[in-house]
């Protein structure tokens, strides 16, 4: 099996109250071929953090280990052309920040797959109420993003994003 890997920003901290389905579809638009999915994760950061702002809330910064944590998430769902947020493994998102080094206070994902844009992905989470919650957590400081491609799978796009703070101790 083959896929292709884009990483990208977010640092996260645990899951939430995320029902473990895709994020909604926003309203469909043109398709893009697999191939002009991408993911720019500074972009993406942007569009959170310009979403956070509207409703008083602090920006938050990517962090490298919530990006790996989201990229090893999203191709484990790849890999097995499903949407969860238990890895095949039994992992939560607390345990794949802490096998990424980071030591959180508080840990949240976001997964969504089929989406053809990050636009459409940030829609749906934004529509859907526990995927809302995450990307509005007051205490969020950090994040990681990342999307996986697989041209043989049902969904072909997998995307994760793992926010985070981390302990102060």
């Amino acid at each position: 099996m083959k896929f292709r890997t884009v990483p990208v920003l977010l640092a996260v901290l645990a899951l939430g109250a995320c029902a473990e389905s895709p994020a909604g579809k926003s309203a469909p638009g043109p398709r893009l071929a697999l191939s002009q999915v991408t993911l720019e994760p500074e972009t993406a950061r942007r569009m959170i953090n310009g979403y956070r702002a509207k409703r008083g809330l602090p920006a938050l910064t990517m962090e490298k280990r919530l990006t790996r944590a989201a990229m090893q998430h999203a191709a484990d769902l790849a890999g097995g052309d499903r949407i969860s947020h238990t890895g095949s493994d039994g992992s939560d998102p607390w345990a794949r920040v802490r096998a990424n080094g980071y030591r959180p206070q508080l840990a949240a994902e976001n997964v969504g797959a089929g989406q053809r844009s990050f636009a459409e992905v940030l829609q749906g989470w934004k529509d859907s109420p526990g995927h809302n919650k995450n990307l509005l957590l007051a205490d969020a400081t950090q994040m990681g993003i990342a999307l996986v491609t697989n041209p043989g799978s049902r969904y072909q796009t997998f995307w994760a994003l793992v926010l985070g703070n981390p302990s102060r101790s």
